[in-house]
């Protein structure tokens, strides 16, 4: 908390960004949780507007001695977004689309910018941006960064830090640096742009960002619905899409207990089987839709289902990105599980988390990118009953230390925030990164 006067912290904020852009202490508990509901009241909210005034924040912040944390859409799941007595940095009116380069195949972006809107203007030029992760309708650039976000394509396209090639940087001293070039190539020193990417917001506040991109694809994309009526069917297919040397554009996994959910939430109509994958494929000539489509169907498939135009396919697509909003409403608490595991542990991780749910009496839906190892249990529980509390805290231990127990990690893409911090350390020593985390 600041040591001067609360009226005179105040008129320096003011003075800095204007008094409408100073959040009124009535909003402030609209900045204090995140999506997995990790909580912090801040001492103060502002709406910096430039470069400039992120620099006289930090040097307040500096002055009274009170830690900034940046948000974006406060969509973070691990409560690396809240803290009590910050200094919240609200960046949604840096979100302006600075340059975008047809020849040389890159954004240039404030870190306001909502990736959906991004890609959306992207379209108009005939480019888009693949990183995709489930809350794109409203996550900013600056904290899909900062996180090191995935997604439902990075099974074939990787996360955020293969599209990022350089940013801007207020550092913690109130310095501007600039980190990498907007080149395909670029040797030149330490690869400090990356050092940035999932850092979440601890050596620095993004400023501006350089964004690869690619031209839409000209192939036809294609989407499949399909359903298991067991784990281990589910798993084969996954396998062998994989020795098929087949890479989908997406690769994702709805759990029973998540496509009712979805059912109870929506008109979709999903069937409710013991698991659907949800399986884009770019069709580049070479067969790989009706090879993939013949993999599931000799896996054991239940029910296939073939969008019969793009109006269905966005229908099944959005499956997905409804999964968190209709699980959301069923418990008090929910701690949403990031682990990843080795893909031919994938069967031996869903039963595990079926079998933790079942020890502690609890309820945990499944989701997440079957195709890079990364699914997303989602363990539901009652905030007001402390043994409900405890038995959420020990399923989610559990889960955790057998991703570690594997050669997995304990976060795929939500990154550590408070929620992993124990966890990271565990990672870390058990995989022989003693050293790597003294130097972190």
């Amino acid at each position: 908390m600041s040591k001067r006067e609360p009226e005179d912290f105040r008129s320096s904020l003011t003075d800095i960004v204007g008094s409408e852009n100073l959040v009124g202490a009535e909003k402030h508990e609209e900045y204090s949780k995140d999506m997995g509901d990790f909580e912090g009241i801040p001492t103060a909210v502002v709406k910096p507007r430039s470069e400039q005034d992120i620099i006289k924040l930090v040097e307040v912040a500096n002055r009274d001695h009170l830690p900034i944390v940046t948000w974006g859409a406060g969509s973070s799941l691990t409560g690396a977004a809240v803290l009590a007595g910050s200094l919240v940095l609200d960046m949604s009116s840096l979100n302006k689309i600075l340059k975008i380069d047809p020849v040389n195949w890159f954004v240039q972006v404030e870190p306001g910018v909502v990736l959906e809107d991004l890609n959306n203007e992207l379209e108009r030029h005939g480019f888009y941006f693949p990183p995709d992760p489930a809350s794109s309708f409203m996550c900013t650039v600056g904290g899909a960064i900062a996180e090191g976000s995935g997604g439902m394509r990075c099974v074939k396209y990787g996360t955020m830090k293969d599209w990022v090639m350089a940013l801007r940087v207020v550092l913690a001293n109130g310095q501007v640096v600039n980190l990498g070039e907007p080149l395909p190539k670029n040797r030149a020193g330490y690869d400090l742009t990356h050092l940035m990417v999932g850092s979440e917001g601890t050596l620095g506040i993004i400023v501006q960002a350089w964004l690869k991109i690619i031209p839409l694809p000209k192939v036809e994309v294609k989407m499949m619905q399909v359903s298991f009526a067991e784990l281990d069917s589910t798993q084969q297919a996954i396998q062998e899409i994989r020795k098929a040397r087949i890479t989908p554009r997406m690769l994702e996994f709805l759990g029973r207990e998540t496509v009712e959910a979805i059912n109870g939430a929506t008109d979709l109509d999903l069937p409710e089987a013991e698991a659907i994958l949800l399986i884009e494929v770019e069709e580049d000539g070479a067969g790989a839709f009706e090879q993939t489509l013949e993999i599931c169907r000799s896996s054991g498939a239940s029910d296939i289902r073939i969008p019969k135009d793009e109006e269905e396919a966005e229908r099944i697509y959005s499956a997905r990105g409804m999964a968190y909003l209709a699980l959301k409403p069923l418990a008090s608490g929910m701690h949403v599980e990031d682990v990843v595991v080795p893909i031919d542990r994938l069967a031996e991780y869903l039963q595990l988390v079926k079998s933790t749910g079942k020890r502690y009496g609890l309820k945990i839906p499944m989701v997440g990118h079957a195709g890079d190892g990364n699914v997303h249990p989602n363990i539901l529980f009652d905030k007001d009953d402390p043994e409900s509390v405890k038995a959420a805290d020990k399923a989610f231990e559990e889960i955790c230390r057998y991703a570690i127990r594997v050669g997995g990690s304990v976060t795929g893409e939500h990154g550590v925030g408070v929620q992993k911090m124990i966890f990271l350390r565990e990672q870390l020593l058990a995989h022989d990164g003693k050293e790597a985390l003294r130097l972190m």
